[in-house]
């Protein structure tokens, strides 16, 4: 009997063990009031890099005002508060539906897009069709002279310079989860 509850205890140590092993990144819930935003810049470190996580919309603020949405961007850093002149990255954004026109359909239409400094937002092709909620993995890297930024199977360079680069999350009117999310020197 021994023997077999000794079995048992160290199955279940073994099954553990892959889970924490697999646990990497930080995680972060951005959640933020309507017409509220709110910002982590985060130490970029030295050139070049990767950031990698996941993002995900949990729950958007009803505002007349402004849409839900988080940024991911590699940019200059800044004083809080403060956009950057230099970033590049991308959004996940949500538009709420009416539920008069939609009833039996989803709450919100989700879009992702590309987003750099000086121009506008890009919209991926087909973004719209994810269902909200769903995770969209990310990969931004930075090699000192342009950020790639790739979400799922699409990817898009773009040409930059950043003196003092840092990896800003920012969100607005809704709760955006981060997940997995790594800076790494590339070697």
């Amino acid at each position: 009997m021994k023997s077999v509850s000794r079995a048992y205890w160290a199955s279940l140590a073994l099954l553990a063990l892959p889970a924490t092993a697999e646990a990497k990144g930080i995680t972060y819930d951005c959640d933020t009031a309507a017409n509220h935003f709110s910002e982590l810049s985060l130490p970029a470190g030295s050139v070049p890099f990767t950031v990698s996580g996941n993002v995900q919309l949990n729950a958007f603020a009803g505002s007349k005002t402004y849409i839900p949405i988080a940024r991911i961007q590699i940019g200059a850093s800044t004083a809080p508060g403060q956009a950057p002149d230099a970033y590049a990255g991308f959004s996940l954004a949500a538009l709420a539906t009416d539920p008069k026109k939609t009833p039996h359909g989803p709450s919100a239409i989700q879009m992702l897009s590309y987003n750099v400094a000086g121009k506008e937002d890009e919209l991926l092709p087909l973004s719209m069709m994810t269902a909200p909620g769903t995770v969209q993995a990310f990969t931004l890297s930075y090699d000192g002279s342009k950020v790639l930024v790739t979400l799922g199977n699409e990817s898009r360079s773009f040409p930059i310079k950043i003196g003092d680069p840092v990896v800003r999350l920012v969100c607005s009117t809704g709760e955006f989860l981060f997940t997995d999310l790594t800076i790494a020197p590339v070697r």
